[in-house]
Formats: C-alpha cells, sequence, structure tokens
C-alpha cells in the first residue's frame, strides 16, 4: 500500500473504478481502463432541493460539487429521468434538453478542477404524490399504498397504478434516454437509485410487489426490471462506467423483503455478471416496527450488509449509512469495502478530504433548516477548514525510515507501565492501550526483557518465549488494524535488578560493580554485586536478544529498538563507570563500543534497515557516567552510521550535580546542546527524547538539530497526541503519577480524546 502523509492511510489510495480485465491463456486484455479515483471517499447522492420549477440545475449547483470534487468521485443527488418519476420539489431532472444544459455546467466546472461526477437517475414509482407530478398517478409494480403521509405534500400516499408490460418497456426506455443524455452533458457515469423504496426497490421487495408475471414472484423474477435498466445503462456509459446503490435492509416507505439474504445475493450475482463498476450497499439500523410497519429490526434480518455481500459482486463495494473516517479506513484496510460515501458530514465539510488527508477538525455543525430548499445558504456557504497560525507544521511532515513510512514525526516513546503480571504475556488491555495511539508516526512499545535474567520491573511484558510473542501478536494487530506503526524495544537490565525479580538468577553485568543504591520494584532492596560476564555468557547474551527479534517478527512488529540507555546492559558496556574489563569488551573506547555494534548488526541480519537505538550519553540514571562522553558517542554513532538503522534516539538527561549523591558532575557540563553535538555525528534519522515540548521540537526539526521527537509522559494522557497537535487544541496535562506503573485501565485507557472531553 503507497504511503501518504494522513492519518487514513487505507481511505488515500488510488482506485480503477471500473477496470474490467479478460484474462485469456497467455494475455490479459483490458476491456475497459478504468476511472482513475484519487481516493476512497466518494459524495453520496442527496436531495437538496434547490432548483426553480424547470428542474434545471443552476451555477449554484455547479459550484456545490465543483467545492466537493477532490472526492474519489461524486454522485449527484437523483436526478429524475420522466415528469412521472417527480417526488422531489426543487430536485434536478434528466429528461429534457435544458435541464441537459444545465447538468453540463455542472460537470464541466467539476472537471475543471480534475474532480470526477456520476449522475443518480431516479424513478420513484409509488413514492410520491400525483399533485408532484402534474395529476399524473404514480407507478408501481404492484397497487399497494406506502402506509404513511407524503411529508411533501401533507397527504397521504396514493395507491399506485400498477405498471403494464408497456409501462415497464417505456420507464426502462426513459431510463436510457436519460443515460444518453447525462453522456451528452459529460458525466463520466451513471447511478441507479434502486434503494430507498424508490422504483427498482419496489420491484425488488416482495413487501411492494405482489405479481404473479414474470417480473414478480421469484427473487429472479424481481430482480429483471434492475437488470433490465442497468442493461440499458450498460449500452450507454459501458459495464465500467455504471453504478446501482442498493438498501437490503432500509425499511424506509413501507420497504420489506422476507427473505433478503437470497435476494440481494441472485441480484449481485447477475450484477457481477455483468461487470458493473460499483454497487452501493447501506447498512441501515431501522428498529423494530419502524414507523409501525411492523416489519423486523434491520440488523435482525442482516447484521452487516458488507460481510454478507462482498463475495458475491465482483466489481467495487461503496459502504454507505453513518461511517466515521475511522470506521471507513479500517473498513477499506480489512477489504470490507472498497469505497465510503459520505452524506451529512459533506454538507458541512465541502473539503472533506482535505480535512480528512490531514487530521483536520471536521465541522459538524449543519443548519438542519437549510438541508432542504433554499439558496446557497447551508449549501454552498460552509467554509474550509483554517490552519491555525500556531499549528507545529514541522512536526506533522512525513518522513521515511528508511523503506518504513512514518505520516508524521511525533513517535511514541518507550514507556514502562507495567501492567502484565507473570507469566508476563500482552493481554487485551496492552492492545488497547497502544491501538489508541496508533496516530503516532511510530510507537515504540516499552521495554520488553529478552530473557529471564533480563527482568528489572515486574509486571513487563516480555519476549522470551513462543506464548509471550503469541500475546504481542495482540498488540501488533490492534495497532496495524488501526493504521499504525510499532516498533518493540529490547531490553536486558544486566545489572540494574534483584535476583528476587529473576527466580534467584543473579544479575549479570560487564564489571562485578554494584549500583549505589536500592532497587525499588524489589521492594527497595540494595543492588546486588553483579556476577561479571564471561566470553561465553556475552555470546549466550547477544543470542537472546537475536531470539528475541526473530519473536518480535513472528508477532508482527515493524521493527525493533534496542535499550542502550538508562543504565541497562548494553549501556553497561558502554560507559567506563560500570565497565573495568581488560579483555576485548572493555578498556578502550572501541572495545566498549563492541557488545552495542555487535548487536545491532546480528539484528539487522532478522530486521534489516528496521534496528534502531536509544542511547543516553549524560543520564547517570544507575548510577552511570562516563568519563569523556564526546568522545565515546562521537564514535559510536560514527560507527553506527555504516549500519543502515532505522533511527537513533539520543536521551537529553537534565541530571543535576551529583545526582543521588553519585559525584558525577551534570549532565549539561558534560555536554552542552546535546543534538547539535552529536547530531554531525551520526548520518541517519535521529529522533529527540527527554521532557521536549511539541513547540520546542518543531523548532529543533526546523532548524535540523533531529528528525522527530519521541514523547513518553504526553502519550499518556493524551492518546490522540497527533490530532491535538494537528489541529493546536490543548494539551490534557493533569498528570496522575498514582497510576503511572502498575494497576488496570484507571490511567491507562481510560483518558479521553480531545473530541470525547467536549462532550463530557
Amino acid at each position: 500500500m503507497e504511503k501518504t502523509n494522513t492519518p487514513y492511510q487505507a481511505l488515500f489510495q488510488p482506485f480503477k473504478l471500473g477496470l474490467i480485465e479478460r484474462t485469456g491463456c497467455f494475455s490479459t486484455t483490458v476491456v475497459s481502463p478504468g476511472l482513475e479515483c484519487k481516493n476512497r471517499i466518494t459524495l453520496s447522492a442527496m436531495t437538496r432541493g434547490r432548483c426553480g420549477q424547470d428542474l434545471v440545475p443552476t451555477d449554484q449547483h455547479a459550484e456545490y460539487y465543483a467545492q466537493r470534487a477532490a472526492s474519489g468521485f461524486l454522485v449527484t443527488e437523483s436526478a429524475s429521468i420522466s415528469d412521472r418519476s417527480l417526488a422531489y420539489g426543487g430536485a434536478p431532472g434528466i429528461f429534457n434538453d435544458a435541464q441537459t444544459q444545465g447538468w453540463k455546467k455542472v460537470v464541466d466546472k467539476v472537471h475543471s478542477v480534475k474532480g470526477n461526477i456520476f449522475i443518480q437517475l431516479l424513478h420513484c414509482g409509488r413514492q410520491t404524490h400525483s399533485s408532484l407530478q402534474n395529476g399524473q398517478a404514480p407507478l408501481a409494480p404492484s397497487a399497494i399504498r406506502i402506509r404513511s403521509q407524503n411529508q411533501i405534500v401533507k397527504q397521504d400516499y396514493e395507491v399506485p397504478q400498477e405498471m403494464t408490460l408497456q409501462d415497464i418497456n417505456l420507464v426502462v426506455k426513459q431510463y436510457k434516454e436519460a443515460a444518453e443524455r447525462a453522456k451528452k452533458a459529460g458525466f463520466d457515469g451513471v447511478e441507479l437509485n434502486a434503494g430507498h423504496g424508490h422504483l427498482p426497490d419496489q420491484f425488488l421487495r416482495d413487501s411492494a410487489n405482489k405479481r404473479i408475471d414474470a417480473y414478480g414472484g421469484s427473487a429472479q423474477n424481481r430482480c429483471k426490471f434492475l437488470l433490465e435498466v442497468v442493461q440499458s445503462l450498460i449500452e450507454v456509459f459501458g459495464a465500467g462506467r455504471v453504478g446501482v446503490k442498493l438498501t437490503p435492509v432500509t425499511h424506509h416507505a413501507d420497504m420489506n423483503d422476507s427473505n433478503p439474504l437470497e435476494l440481494y445475493q441472485t441480484l449481485l450475482r447477475a450484477l457481477s455478471n455483468l461487470k458493473i463498476a460499483y454497487i452501493v450497499l447501506k447498512n441501515e439500523n431501522d428498529p423494530e416496527n419502524f414507523q409501525d410497519f411492523g416489519y423486523p429490526a434491520s440488523k435482525k434480518q442482516i447484521p452487516c450488509v458488507f460481510s454478507a455481500f462482498r463475495n458475491y459482486f465482483t466489481g467495487a463495494i461503496v459502504a454507505n449509512g453513518g461511517i466515521t473516517l475511522e470506521e471507513a479506513d479500517e473498513g477499506i484496510r480489512i477489504g470490507k469495502f472498497d469505497f465510503v460515501a459520505f452524506g451529512q458530514l459533506f454538507i458541512s465539510n465541502p473539503d472533506l478530504v482535505d480535512r480528512a488527508r490531514n487530521g483536520y477538525q471536521l465541522n459538524k455543525s449543519i443548519d438542519w433548516g437549510s438541508v432542504f430548499f433554499g439558496d446557497s445558504k447551508g449549501y454552498t456557504d460552509y467554509p474550509k477548514y483554517q490552519i491555525p497560525s500556531n499549528v507545529l507544521s514541522e512536526l506533522l511532515n512525513p518522513l521515511k525510515l528508511n523503506d518504513l513510512f512514518l505520516p508524521n514525526r511525533i513517535t511514541m516513546s518507550a514507556m514502562d507501565r507495567v501492567r502484565t503480571p507473570a507469566p508476563y504475556i500482552p493481554t487485551e488491555l496492552n492492545a488497547k492501550y497502544y491501538a489508541q495511539r496508533s496516530t503516532a508516526g511510530l510507537i515504540v512499545c516499552e521495554a520488553t526483557p529478552v530473557s529471564q535474567r533480563s527482568i528489572s520491573y515486574p509486571g513487563s511484558p516480555c519476549i522470551y518465549n513462543d506464548e509471550q510473542a503469541k500475546g504481542w501478536t495482540l498488540v501488533t494487530k490492534a495497532v496495524h488494524d488501526k493504521g499504525g506503526r510499532l516498533f518493540l524495544q529490547l531490553f536486558h537490565g544486566g545489572r540494574k535488578t534483584h535476583s528476587s525479580l529473576q527466580n534467584g538468577l543473579e544479575p549479570w553485568a560487564p564489571s562485578a560493580i554494584a549500583i549505589r543504591g536500592n532497587c525499588y520494584s524489589a521492594q527497595n532492596k540494595p543492588f546486588e554485586k553483579p556476577h561479571e560476564m564471561t566470553e561465553a555468557e556475552i555470546q549466550l547474551t547477544l543470542q537472546e536478544f537475536v531470539d528475541a527479534a526473530k519473536r518480535a517478527k513472528t508477532a508482527g512488529f515493524d521493527g525493533v529498538e534496542i535499550n542502550a540507555g538508562n543504565g541497562h546492559l548494553p549501556d553497561q558496556f558502554l560507559r567506563d563507570s560500570a565497565n573495568k574489563r581488560t579483555d576485548q569488551w572493555g578498556g578502550s573506547v572501541e572495545n566498549r563500543c563492541k557488545f552495542v555494534i555487535q548487536l545491532v548488526q546480528k539484528l539487522n541480519a532478522i530486521y534489516p534497515g528496521r534496528v534502531s537505538i536509544k542511547l543516553t550519553p549524560i543520564g547517570h540514571t544507575g548510577d552511570m557516567n562516563d568519563s569523556n562522553p564526546i568522545q565515546l558517542y562521537t564514535y559510536l554513532l560514527q560507527q553506527l552510521s555504516k549500519l543502515n538503522l532505522a533511527y537513533v534516539t539520543l536521551v537529553e538527561d537534565k541530571s543535576q550535580e551529583n545526582a543521588e549523591g553519585f559525584g558525577y558532575p551534570a549532565s549539561d557540563k558534560q555536554i552542552q546542546n546535546l543534538y547539535k553535538s552529536l547530531r554531525p555525528h551520526y548520518k541517519g534519522i535521529l529522533i529527540a527524547n527527554h521532557s521536549i515540548t511539541p513547540e520546542r521540537a518543531n523548532q529543533d526539526i526546523k532548524d535540523g538539530l533531529y528528525d522527530a521527537v519521541s514523547f513518553g509522559q504526553l502519550y499518556i494522557n493524551n492518546p490522540d497526541l497527533v490530532y491535538r497537535v494537528r489541529n493546536a487544541f490543548q494539551l490534557n496535562t493533569n498528570f496522575d503519577f498514582k497510576t503511572y506503573f502498575g494497576g488496570d485501565e484507571k490511567g491507562y485507557t481510560d483518558f479521553p480524546t480531545f473530541e470525547e472531553e467536549k462532550k463530557q
């Protein structure tokens, strides 16, 4: 899937609508090249009632559709095919030359802004009133009236005239003539309105069709009228430019079928054989006994029309019916449907495509008094999104980590949240937590021990056995299902643990030097003197990292990050306060970097271009220090530049002089301006971390100090951090430190998004 800079990756994949190929023994022939659609967003046909009595589209219609032309394709409001198919006052027609010329203005304007536009053809059948069509009685397959009142004329629906075979032939001819006018006007295609209780729908469903001839009775017979109409449209436009809208379980206008599954399976097989471009399926949710019609609830008939019919139609499926952008993106990504037709959202968001592409806030304030009828008010006067002057645009630019595309530069830092009790297998709760934050450019999951001897924080998920790897698949699937990307941080505590935390196994370290202080995760017991690792134990540990990376790949992670900072094992090899070895793994800067470099090389064989590392050059956590950090990290970064890493994270620590009584200098005295000092020595992607504000990060990225930023604490309280930054919304900074480590969903998955906050 081609990556674009948008939170809705699937929605912005191009599509060739109506591509028809014929495959022979040795070659494939293109029968219809298809219509190039830039995205999967379509404008649903919506009656807006802005025509005069002549039913001729005006310049106002042209402006309305042109404003929304960035869609993959537009579908106009229903256009009546004759003067005996008029249901809605002010709705346009397509049955005379004046109307055709009016539509040509609309089409020309849409094409002038590179849009695609289909016209929806309508015959309302019985769903009208004689007073709306010059006294002509409504037509229908059977003489059965709708059991309700026509809301336009405020009178009961009339008993319609049952159509003769001559009437049927005439109406099919009128559909074809309307299609010919549409083609003359320049439309890219035509959509048949065969839902919502209009004439083709009346032929389809047995609540309205009681005929006993070739057009009634069996499901196959009831499909006959619709298929004849479709065939006539194909003769004008070609199959690759014809669509059909269907509402299988909508009860509007007194409509129902006793066996909708059988009916629409029969219909969709036939439409597939005709190779039309698409169908629109509306996933209705009418309650039981809707409008006292006595029909079952829509969901009891068919819980999900997309799942029910996906395998019966070979063309594109367009989903419709109260679908959010998030649901649309996910549905397309998993193959549930191919496009989504938005209605209400397009009323108040003429720039819906641009808002979706950029993750801008939607305007959900619709003036319902102006939806039907009127002038430009509530029609063409809704404003486009205005980018706030204080938006942090650098953070929102895309970034490539070798072959991995990030839609923005806001990444989520690995943070221990210790909500995975022994045996340390990730759960649905962990999956929910990470999925909530999936709009991050990249998520780095919490520090994950690679062996039983590497556990520092009880409650952290691990990756040293297959059951744990299987648990991680819950997380990767949840994040990928939301369109996110995630790395697993591989972790070994080294001496920064306690034997009581790892089944009595003594801690290992490059040198037998204990951390001065207490291990808070082991009930504040003093840190123990670690065992100095032998050559064989070093090789074993490197292999444990390799095995963990293999499990991470099996679990579906997009890459791995080595935790080589904060006083953990790789950091202990790097810095001379913890490494006093005199063999090939200690002493010189080159020797002390050997463990990390070999580890990167080994992991590169598993995840080429997808290995990263986190470093804390001036952090003193875990009794760590180096006597010459500039020399050490200059050399290390120069070597890492040769290894095609995905990125390096540098943590800008703020330790004070003699922090925790260790006697080390203040961090900023060791290396002033960490990023400015070290940036020249690393040629790849550099990510900054540690108490950096979005405002500072935006400026630093602009100044070239680093390429992206890793947020920790802000991501705890703001699962929608990217959305807040993109729209310059206030961040939630009410931190509850008591719920940071351990516990349940409180302080973990219960933080609201900005939109949820507004509703509270």
